[in-house]
């Protein structure tokens, strides 16, 4: 949880960290990842393989708010724990199960204007394979980005992202057979 002078506990959860700084710090944004773990974020510092698009909203972000928490609090979605809710910051930190056996992973979601950021952490981490094969693929972290997508699935929030992202073509690195403009033209 940001906070210019907040301490970041080492292994603490948010909701560990948030009472270490303070009760009446308001919550104004989510950290960045931490560069060991396995994590997505729509913080912007994010490079592009922990960079998620934050979640749009198209009403006001207390109304957003409110029905994100009536969701989850009503959700037959037995995986979903819900770990603190802030109604003053529209902060909400709820945690799902991990890659990792009896391990999860917290998602922390903050409503502001227009959008949702929205941050993806486990608890345990795990060395990410070596490539990937699924559309959309961005090595590592592919395990927090389904469960970003699940959470934005479970309340009703589209990517950001979701209209420029339609036409987008992805090619995978390796065995790709795709011709690049202009390499081969000197041969």
């Amino acid at each position: 949880i940001s906070d210019p002078g907040a301490h970041q506990l080492d292994g603490a959860s948010p909701s560990e960290q948030r009472q270490s700084v303070s009760a009446s710090t308001p919550i104004t944004r989510l950290e960045a990842c931490s560069a060991q773990s396995n994590c997505v974020s729509s913080n912007y510092r994010e490079p592009p393989n922990r960079y998620v698009s934050p979640f749009r909203i198209l009403n006001e972000p207390d109304v957003a708010f409110r029905r994100a928490v009536r969701d989850i609090k009503s959700s037959d979605d037995r995986d979903v724990s819900i770990a603190e809710i802030v109604p003053r910051d529209r902060y909400i930190h709820v945690t799902v199960p991990g890659t990792a056996p009896s391990s999860v992973d917290d998602v922390e979601l903050i409503f502001s204007d227009g959008v949702v950021n929205v941050k993806c952490e486990a608890t345990v981490t795990l060395p990410p394979p070596p490539f990937c094969v699924k559309k959309n693929c961005i090595n590592g972290n592919m395990s927090q980005r389904s469960r970003v997508e699940r959470m934005g699935y479970l309340l009703g929030l589209p990517p950001s992202d979701r209209e420029e992202m339609a036409g987008a073509k992805w090619t995978p690195i390796f065995m790709n057979s795709d011709r690049v403009p202009g390499f081969d033209d000197d041969f």
